[in-house]
């Protein structure tokens, strides 16, 4: 498990964005060809407003990227967070880190985006996508990923994780917006 955990730990920048843009043009290519809707729709226009806002969304973390990395140096020098207080096995460790890390910066964020009115508007950008598809996870409002951003250096500051689960739990939400938008697909019918 640990050795596993490296991997994700010392994983070049490059071989992050290539997990990136393989798992979304994986799948976009798939609903191409399997689609759970028949819709017609530009998906080429479609995609590139989808991914321009992911452009964004990737300047904005890269910003954090720096101010994580200076999080977790000063958390792990100091040893400061829940994990420092006990002793548990690593995969125990693993799973607290990334249920606090998903219900603060994504359900306790997303959460405030709905309850809120002003913040209502800025998250419409996610809700207004009329062709829902793989992009339609990547299409946030650059204030609301602002948002998530932060709340994720509150929950690595609260839980004191090593980075490994952090570069992780980041991999593993690629492949979250493919089901969100399955679950939001199937609710419409």
């Amino acid at each position: 498990m640990e050795a596993f955990l490296y991997f994700f730990e010392s994983m070049p920048i490059w071989q992050k964005l290539i997990w990136l843009i393989t798992v979304i043009t994986l799948f976009w290519i798939l609903e191409g060809y399997y689609p759970f809707q028949k819709k017609s729709y530009k998906k080429w226009r479609h995609a590139r407003t989808n991914l321009t806002l992911l452009s964004f969304t990737m300047v904005i973390n890269t910003v954090f990227g720096i101010a994580t990395a200076g999080i977790f140096l000063w958390g792990q020098e100091v040893q400061f967070g829940l994990l420092h207080w006990f002793e548990a096995p690593v995969w125990i460790e693993l799973i607290i880190s990334l249920l606090l890390l998903d219900l603060i910066a994504q359900y306790g964020v997303h959460y405030f985006l709905h309850k809120n009115k002003w913040l209502w508007h800025l998250h419409t950008v996610h809700h207004s996508d009329t062709h829902l598809d793989v992009t339609s996870g990547t299409r946030h409002h650059p204030i609301d990923f602002i948002m998530r951003e932060i709340a994720a250096l509150f929950a690595v500051l609260i839980t004191g994780m090593p980075i490994s689960f952090y570069l992780l739990y980041r991999i593993i939400t690629i492949f979250l917006p493919i089901g969100h938008i399955r679950v939001l697909l199937s609710q419409k019918n």
